[in-house]
């Protein structure tokens, strides 16, 4: 399993899907492997849903996501883990990971309300290895940009502009 963090929420509108982009957070320092990012395509209620548990916390009323969580805390349970178990593009499978006085409990779930509980509870999230190689993709953010490096090059290309250029 590979640990993953939210790097981006895309929202979309209407037949557009919105898109969740997952990135593998870097856990060795010493790894020059670039990071990889994962898209996960849903709805807009959706990835409404993930960046209201983000920006916002907890709302005045509760959502089915702080219910859920309310239930599992009610019944001396903890949300442990989410993991994105399986993929058949565009569909991705996810399990949250409830760890309850008798042990661990599996649950079937959408990622994204996977994803939503676990912004909301602050539990980890992993990706199946084998999916993160077969659809992960380098992230756009995995190498440190020099920014000093990064300036020069954008003032040389505007340089090179004209006024017919636009």
């Amino acid at each position: 399993m590979v640990r993953v963090d939210i790097e981006t929420i895309v929202m979309a509108a209407g037949p557009v899907p919105s898109l969740i982009v997952l990135r593998e957070r870097c856990s060795k320092s010493d790894s020059t492997a670039p990071l990889r990012s994962l898209s996960i395509q849903t709805g807009s209620f959706e990835a409404a849903a993930i960046s209201r548990g983000i920006d916002v916390g907890r709302a005045e009323r509760p959502i089915a996501h702080d219910l859920l969580l309310d239930a599992v805390v009610a019944l001396s349970g903890k949300l442990e883990r989410i993991e994105i178990v399986r993929a058949e593009p565009p569909v991705f499978y996810a399990s949250v990971v409830i760890l309850g006085e008798d042990g661990e409990h599996i649950l079937d779930a959408r990622p994204s309300d996977a994803i939503a509980l676990a912004v909301r509870s602050n539990a980890p999230m992993f990706v199946e290895d084998d999916i993160m190689n077969r659809l992960g993709t380098i992230s756009p953010h995995a190498e440190e940009v020099d920014d000093e490096q990064e300036f020069e090059k954008f003032d040389e290309f505007v340089h090179t502009l004209s006024p017919d250029d636009f």
